[in-house]
């Protein structure tokens, strides 16, 4: 029997831990990649992989008949939402899961805030008995983006610097709790058309992720805290320079709004129980070492 579900994203770093738990949980699925994408890791796992444009609708619309489920884990924040939205319409498709992000809520006049918001009303708007899942900044492996910055930093550096009071709440997200969440809601009707924040367990001051992780690597940390007013002008002169600086005055303004974010919707819908980012992190530190 063929599967039912198509899953997009599937080689990113989100999509590869959905795949994980999907396999462990024995739903059978495909994946959806680009003609560019590499697929031997899916292969690998014995998967089939279907190729398809999700900015084209046509390309979709000759896949998507396949299949009565879509989990796109692949990112809404580049315009191909409404394309996706309408394809699945067209082509029989009721069941949607999408993933966005909790960015959505920054109050900074971020570029990709605003397409985000599209993409969600465009979901909103369908028929689609969708479901889209708000991942706050999502950690777990050397792999991710994020918090394995901070940790290779604070391997290589006593020191610190803060950009600001660091009192900011965060609310990091193990890779591995999205995965769950994803797949708890494939078959789920309590959490058709709706919205969801998933967020770790507790928030957290900057200061205490900062805390949490030394702790973790064993390491003792001098926090030096920089004036966010005197960074942003420092990062513009290097820039103006034509100079490169790690951090986006982008970022450093994000560290100085809160973000956490309330799941007790996710538990109540669908029992959603994220660990704790001291778990989390000691379990990356290992992955790390």
């Amino acid at each position: 029997m063929s599967p039912s579900i198509l899953l997009t994203g599937a080689t990113g770093f989100t999509g590869s831990f959905v795949c994980q738990k999907l396999i462990q949980e024995q739903i059978k699925f495909d994946c959806l990649i680009r003609h560019s994408s590499d697929s031997r890791k899916l292969m690998d796992l014995g998967l089939n992989c279907v190729e398809a444009d999700l900015n084209d609708l046509d390309s979709l619309k000759r896949t998507l008949p396949n299949y009565k489920i879509l989990v796109n884990v692949a990112s809404i924040g580049f315009g191909a939402a409404p394309t996706i939205v309408q394809a699945c319409e067209e082509s029989g498709i009721e069941r949607a899961i999408f993933i966005s992000t909790t960015a959505i809520f920054t109050h900074l006049n971020a570029s990709s805030k605003t397409i985000r918001l599209a993409a969600e009303q465009s979901i909103k708007n369908s028929s689609l008995k969708y479901t889209i899942l708000r991942p706050t900044m999502i950690y777990g492996t050397p792999e991710d983006r994020n918090m394995i910055r901070l940790l290779r930093f604070l391997q290589k550096s006593p020191i610190i610097p803060i950009f600001g009071s660091g009192e900011f709440l965060q609310q990091p997200v193990h890779v591995e709790d999205v995965a769950w969440a994803i797949t708890k809601v494939i078959n789920c009707p309590e959490t058709y058309r709706k919205e969801y924040n998933i967020s770790g367990k507790t928030p957290l001051t900057y200061n205490q992720v900062i805390e949490i992780a030394s702790e973790a690597l064993g390491k003792k940390t001098i926090k030096v805290h920089i004036p966010v007013s005197l960074a942003t002008h420092c990062i513009k002169t290097i820039q103006s320079l034509g100079l490169k600086f790690p951090i986006t005055e982008e970022q450093i303004l994000r560290l100085n709004e809160h973000k956490n974010f309330d799941y007790s919707l996710a538990s109540e819908d669908f029992g959603y129980s994220p660990r704790s980012f001291a778990e989390g992190i000691d379990q990356e530190i290992k992955l790390l070492k």
